[in-house]
């Protein structure tokens, strides 16, 4: 089975390249999926795109375009020559998209400061989002739509991320969560089997069980900019926002 290393991943510290052997290979709908030994890329979910990346070696050099996880994680490749029967069992040097995953990273702890600042100010329960490296979407769950200021939440926001709040990430039990008050999400649409919990904490203002990658602390996110604000039927607003730098 593939060791998955996912991490707390901060901006501004490259993702290891990392040796990997390739020990599963098909085709699906004429894709090249892939399976490693080990791996530091991010599978897509929770919202978030999977990583991007290349692996090298002598069998040659390939682009990684997509990361997804069934039971196993499997990575797409693409490159002149390919041929996927005779990839497995060769070993190959894998490097990550550092641009990318730093956005991504950003993007993502944003997204987790945004909704808790909105369920903060207006009692609004994040009930869907969509990350990704250009912008970002929310989607909000709200009883009254009258009260909600874009340059309010903005404000705040920013507010929190020029405060350098720090963002880290540790494992808890279920059932202290639900006791929890900065816990904000709906606890019960998480599976029922899993009783330990990987969670991201913003120091004071938010604890979310997440699976993805963060900055570690605010102020790496930089600014951002709600842009776009628009109704999704009732007591629903759908919040796009992006970074400023």
């Amino acid at each position: 089975m593939t060791d998955s290393l996912h991490i707390n991943q901060h901006p501004g510290i490259k993702p290891p390249s990392f040796e990997c052997k390739i020990i599963n290979s098909e085709i699906i709908d004429n894709q090249c999926w892939v399976e490693f030994d080990q791996t530091y890329y991010y599978p897509s979910g929770g919202g978030q795109p999977a990583d991007h990346g290349s692996i090298n070696g002598e069998s040659g050099n390939f682009h990684i375009s997509d990361v997804r996880k069934r039971t196993e994680i499997k990575h797409l490749l693409s490159g002149d020559e390919l041929n996927s029967n005779s990839l497995v069992n060769q070993s190959f040097i894998a490097n990550i998209d550092h641009e990318r995953r730093n956005q991504l990273c950003r993007m993502h702890t944003a997204q987790h400061l945004i909704s808790a600042t909105a369920d903060e100010l207006y009692g609004a329960r994040t009930v869907g989002n969509q990350i990704n490296t250009e912008k970002t979407r929310i989607d909000l769950g709200m009883e009254s739509r009258d009260a909600f200021s874009k340059d309010e939440l903005q404000s705040a926001v920013n507010s929190y991320i020029d405060s350098s709040i720090d963002v880290s990430m540790s494992f808890r039990d279920r059932v202290e969560l639900l006791e929890d008050p900065l816990v904000r999400v709906n606890m019960d649409l998480l599976p029922k089997n899993i009783d330990n919990l990987r969670v991201i904490t913003i120091e004071g203002i938010d604890i979310c069980p997440c699976a993805g990658t963060h900055v570690g602390n605010t102020n790496e996110i930089g600014h951002i900019e709600i842009s776009k604000v628009k109704s999704k039927g009732a007591g629903k607003l759908r919040v796009e926002y992006h970074l400023l730098n």
